[in-house]
């Protein structure tokens, strides 16, 4: 009986530790807002080329970007649906992102990686 019961907790408690780490994104919050930050950074820099040039030089910058900090696009896109599920969560990260570039004095202060 002994046995019977602890084989049972055993059993459990390896499927909550298994479904702790489903819940957990493939890139933390910070290093996520960073990537972020670039990409959106990228996205608006990319306004000002021609518009027929434009996908093409996104998909460089992003990959770039991503290069940068060791993360794949699907981390990415993993990390970027995990956030994002959260409407109000994300939207608040968004409101970070917006407070930082709107405080930066220069270009510097933004901590990009390139």
């Amino acid at each position: 009986m002994l046995f019977k019961i602890s084989t049972v907790a055993l059993f459990s408690f390896l499927l909550l530790g298994l479904g702790g780490c489903a819940d957990q994104p493939p890139i933390p919050e910070k290093e996520f807002e960073q990537i972020l930050l670039e990409i959106q950074l990228s996205e608006a820099l990319m306004h000002s080329y021609p518009l027929d040039s434009q996908k093409a030089y996104r998909m460089s910058f992003t990959q770039d970007i991503l290069d940068r900090h060791g993360r794949t696009q699907e981390e990415y896109a993993v990390a970027y649906e995990y956030y994002s599920s959260d409407h109000h969560a994300f939207q608040r990260m968004q409101e970070r992102l917006k407070k930082k570039v709107t405080d930066a004095e220069k270009i510097e202060d933004l901590n990009l990686v390139y």
